[in-house]
């Protein structure tokens, strides 16, 4: 017989249920008496870390709360100072309203005014007690403009506007217009007690910050100034102000509206009532850091920080923990949106914080006793149910595990379609909705990722396309970069050219005398030639800067209601007179209009444009040309008509005849004087008027030019037929 070979028996694999079920067995019993004995020091040791890291968690939460409660403040603020400018802008709306042209009637008067020598200022005479005007003099016999009492009169129909917002917005103190020239319309009229000092004068309302600050607002812009703190004249004591602008429709300034608010008033109604807490305090800076409102009880720490450094603009919108006088404070600081200034909140650090570290240390105490009694219970409760669970485990971990086990090797071969059925236990059912929310996600984002693939292209298209776009608006500024500084050095080499004839001429003059070569007994003439040559110089300098006054409209025109027809009489009877004396052919036409022809205009600027295109045609037509000048009118506009049968204007050149140095004659050497800039000039003062200034050819002739200067009529006419017309 073959010897017997050893057997070796074959050990078979445990089941997980089986392994699980075993491990517990013999590792739970150990560590759950482990567990009673150290549980004290552990519970105590774990406990104190859990509460530290609990309460500077309660901290920041405490603290990110507080911010937003002030946030929220910031918000109430910015409400009321946006009631406040809503009040102002409304005022403002109904203003222009008022001032416009078409508002304007016949009917309208201005008032009439009575003196008070005791607050030195003209009142409204027999005044209804709705508001008051006021207009501030020391001399009785400094009787208010027409126009001026004109415009307070039409200031009146804001009384009920400014009634109802100093009614219905608590923190507005008085709400009024302020006209160009001084004077004012306001309500309510202060009646309480002094207290300024007598002895400082009180200047023009226009000269004061809430007037001119009000300037720095552009026309046509809907936006409210805001003043810096003020001792105001009233007397109210310290406030700031909410202030715009007034413009009618040709953007000329008619004034001011604007509304105060107290400092006073606004602690209570705001700072006081929002921050209630007597342990901090709130305080509001304005833009530079200059103290606007404070409560109270913090004046006396306030007047010794400085604001500047604790509020800067990097520190703005934040909180920080900071010791000012020996006490570690919390400083919290929010821009408000309308006035971009600075709310300010300061509080002790531990009056803040002190309840949270109460709370938590309180209930820790409480925490820790009862943990104690709870692990030791819970030990020996626990030694009974560990050999209890791991044989109720072993049945339940067997079918979750295989789900699982098959669902990943579907997974591995790509397929995401399997979904996990219910196993009837919480955290399996979890583990295998997660599983199936993973399945779904990844076939999700493998969609996702072609589609966003696509988008992709799509949008590197698109930035393609926009940045063709950038280059070509890019050309277009350079293009008009380059345009201009074309215009620049053309006006340069035009401003030279004009000077340097003169300048040239004079100068030879003065050798010519000085070396002797014009005789003793000429040189009388010589020196008028260069008075002339200066005074031609003193007047192209004095057009050029008129020239620039008028293109940026700080040359302001004085405008009155004209009668077209009488003025125009006036200016035909001037050059009636010139003409006759010069022996030129001069004629005048104008219509029987069956109704007054007004404008609304400056006459001396106006006298000025018709002056220049009735010398024009002088100067460039022959002696024997006839000079017609005629007024015509439509329903909505009156048109001064200049018309000359000289050389005229080439077809090429119109466009550019009321351009700044521009003459036909190219060389600029032409015989007959003219620096270029009286059409320019005449432009310039039609624009301000609203009007327009043209021309053409005067083609019924054959040649020269036809001028026409057409203004707006205030009151539109029924265009006559009949007209008279005379010549000389």
């Amino acid at each position: 017989m073959s010897p017997l070979k050893k057997y070796k028996p074959v050990l078979r694999p445990r089941t997980f249920a089986f392994q699980m079920l075993a491990a517990m067995l013999t590792v739970s019993l150990v560590p759950l008496l482990l567990l009673t004995i150290f549980a004290g020091k552990t519970v105590t040791s774990q406990l104190n870390h859990f509460n530290s890291m609990n309460t500077a968690l309660t901290e920041k939460n405490y603290i990110s709360m507080y911010e937003a409660n002030i946030d929220g403040q910031v918000r109430a603020i910015d409400t009321e100072l946006r009631l406040v400018e809503d009040a102002v802008l409304l005022s403002k709306s109904l203003a222009e309203s008022i001032f416009s042209v078409k508002h304007n009637a016949d009917s309208e008067v201005p008032i009439e005014f009575a003196y008070d020598t005791v607050k030195q200022r003209f009142t409204e005479k027999n005044s209804s007690g709705e508001g008051v005007i006021s207009v501030r003099s020391n001399n009785p016999d400094n009787y208010p403009s027409p126009e001026q009492a004109l415009d307070l009169a039409k200031a009146k129909a804001l009384f009920p506007l400014f009634k109802s917002e100093t009614s219905r917005k608590p923190n507005i103190v008085s709400i009024y217009y302020i006209h160009p020239h001084d004077g004012s319309f306001f309500y309510p009229e202060y009646t309480g007690t002094a207290k300024r000092d007598p002895n400082i004068p009180i200047y023009a309302l226009t000269s004061y910050r809430f007037y001119s600050d009000a300037l720095n607002v552009r026309p046509n812009i809907n936006r409210v100034a805001w003043t810096k703190p003020y001792f105001d004249i009233t007397p109210r004591g310290w406030m700031f102000t909410a202030t715009t602008p007034v413009y009618d429709e040709n953007r000329v300034l008619r004034g001011v509206v604007a509304a105060d608010v107290t400092i006073e008033r606004f602690v209570d109604n705001v700072l006081d009532t929002r921050f209630g807490d007597e342990n901090g305090y709130a305080l509001l800076l304005d833009r530079d850091h200059e103290l606007i409102a404070a409560q109270q009880h913090g004046m006396e720490e306030i007047q010794g920080l400085q604001l500047a450094t604790l509020f800067s603009n990097e520190t703005v919108d934040s909180y920080r923990s900071l010791k000012i006088n020996g006490e570690q404070k919390l400083v919290f600081s929010r821009s408000i949106p309308t006035t971009n200034w600075i709310l300010g909140y300061i509080i002790p650090e531990h009056k803040l914080l002190e309840p949270i570290h109460n709370a938590t240390e309180k209930l820790s105490a409480q925490t820790r006793d009862e943990l104690v009694l709870q692990l030791s219970l819970l030990g020996i409760v626990a030694f009974c149910l560990c050999v209890t669970l791991a044989f109720y485990l072993r049945s339940k971990v067997s079918r979750p595990v295989n789900l699982l086990t098959g669902a990943f090797a579907e997974m591995g071969e790509g397929q995401f379609s399997t979904a996990l059925n219910d196993t009837r236990t919480l955290e399996f059912n979890q583990l295998l909705r997660s599983f199936n929310r993973m399945s779904s996600k990844i076939r999700e984002l493998m969609e996702q990722q072609n589609e966003h693939n696509v988008q992709l292209e799509h949008k590197v298209e698109q930035r393609t396309e926009e940045l063709r776009e950038i280059n070509t608006e890019l050309e277009m500024r350079v293009n008009e970069l380059m345009r201009i500084e074309h215009w620049r050095k053309e006006l340069l080499m035009n401003i030279s050219h004009d000077l340097k004839t003169p300048i040239t001429l004079i100068r030879g003059y003065i050798d010519a005398i000085t070396d002797g070569t014009i005789p003793p007994a000429d040189t009388g003439i010589y020196l008028k030639r260069i008075y002339e040559d200066i005074q031609t110089i003193n007047q192209f300098v004095r057009n050029l800067n008129e020239l620039s006054l008028l293109e940026t409209r700080q040359l302001s025109a004085e405008f009155n209601r004209l009668d077209a027809v009488e003025f125009f009489d006036t200016a035909a009877t001037k050059w009636d007179v010139y003409t006759r004396l010069a022996k030129r052919p001069f004629s005048v036409a104008r219509p029987q209009p069956s109704m007054p022809l007004i404008v609304n205009g400056d006459k001396h600027l106006i006298g000025r444009v018709i002056d220049n295109l009735i010398d024009n045609a002088l100067k460039y037509s022959d002696a024997d040309c006839p000079i017609v000048f005629a007024l015509e009118h439509t329903g909505e506009a009156v048109i001064f008509r200049v018309i000359d049968a000289g050389a005229g204007i080439p077809e090429d050149a119109l466009p550019f005849i009321f351009n700044s140095f521009y003459r036909v004659d190219k060389s600029r050497n032409s015989s007959i004087p003219g620096s270029g800039l009286g059409l320019s000039i005449a432009k310039e003062i039609a624009d301000i008027h609203g009007g327009e200034l043209t021309v053409m050819t005067n083609e019924a002739h054959g040649s020269g030019c036809i001028f026409s200067l057409s203004l707006p009529l205030q009151q539109p006419a029924v265009p006559a037929l009949t007209s008279t017309t005379h010549s000389t």
